[in-house]
């Protein structure tokens, strides 16, 4: 009766802003059931020793005080399975600003998309 339900990833390569934080592009789509938002550092962050991963009204859901070397991994499960009602930016919180825009994170959304039936 064409309902679905899909395990779904969304990534991007992050670059991080010399700023406060950083939100990603893309965005956990609206009424995702979020698994986790994992995260690998590719470039170093440079100036900051550590950084959060959340999102605007939760800045360490996702991840904290993770390291800023590269290769640093998280898997960002910590939260538990979370719905979202509408889309919503990943934000990356380092614990002092960069002072340049050198550092890459990937950062993955892992959800669950629901399709209802169409019949």
């Amino acid at each position: 009766n064409g309902q679905v339900l899909a395990l779904r990833t969304l990534p991007e390569l992050t670059t991080i802003a010399a700023a406060a934080f950083t939100d990603t592009t893309i965005q956990i789509p609206a009424d995702a059931l979020v698994i986790g938002v994992s995260v690998r550092v590719t470039t170093v962050i440079p100036t900051a020793a550590t950084f959060d991963v959340g999102v605007a009204a939760a800045t360490t859901r996702y991840g904290t005080g993770l390291s800023t070397a590269a290769t640093t991994t998280n898997d960002g499960t910590n939260a538990g399975i979370l719905y979202y009602g509408a889309a919503t930016a990943i934000r990356i919180t380092p614990n002092l600003p960069p002072l340049s825009n050198t550092g890459r994170v990937r950062v993955t959304i892992h959800y669950l998309e629901v399709t209802p039936s169409t019949s």
